[in-house]
């Protein structure tokens, strides 16, 4: 079991980038797998993890319809990242291990028209294996206050590297990088 207070306190002072980079190599050795969407704060998430290891797993998270300008956007990024290792949520995603608690990311996506739908996407089955989760399919609002970065999940881990970011930096980082915003998802942010 994952001793959570401990590894807070280890990295209460660590960057985001830091972070990834102790729990990758050093706490959670090719133990870690990420999920993700494609916004700005996903996208930041992931250029993290590559600079660091391509080979991590990365499981995208999505709506059951996705948009072709989402399906071109993620081969663009899978690809300019050389992300060796990037899967779908499969089959079996609800059955729960005996000795866990069900693992999912809350989706919202736009539909045609204006409004949103909320999708749970179950990840029990993708997760399996794995004692650390970074958890990067960002949806919500960007938070007011940071939320704690590391969690217990069940038997899980779970990580929120970028807890506290703003709009503002993750599209700045993006953009240090050299990297697109999703067309649909993610507008850049304009400056008056």
């Amino acid at each position: 079991m994952v001793r959570v207070e401990e590894l807070r306190q280890a990295t209460a002072d660590l960057t985001a980038s830091a972070l990834l980079h102790h729990l990758l190599l050093e706490a959670f050795p090719r133990q870690c797998v990420v999920t993700s969407s494609l916004r700005a704060r996903s996208v930041v998430v992931l250029t993290m993890t590559a600079e660091i290891d391509r080979s991590v797993p990365v499981v995208f998270c999505h709506a059951p319809y996705v948009y072709p300008q989402s399906v071109e956007y993620r081969a663009l990024i899978t690809r300019r990242l050389g992300l060796m290792d990037v899967r779908d949520p499969g089959p079996g995603e609800t059955d729960i291990r005996p000795d866990d608690q069900d693992h999912y990311e809350e989706l919202q996506s736009d539909i045609w028209g204006g409004g949103t739908i909320e999708t749970k996407v179950h990840l029990n089955r993708s997760l399996a294996g794995f004692e650390c989760w970074i958890s990067a399919a960002y949806h919500a609002p960007y938070p007011k206050a940071p939320t704690p970065r590391l969690t217990q999940d069940g038997r899980m881990l779970r990580v929120d590297p970028l807890s506290g970011w703003s709009r503002e930096e993750a599209h700045e980082y993006l953009a240090q990088h050299d990297l697109p915003l999703h067309p649909r998802v993610d507008p850049p942010t304009y400056h008056y």
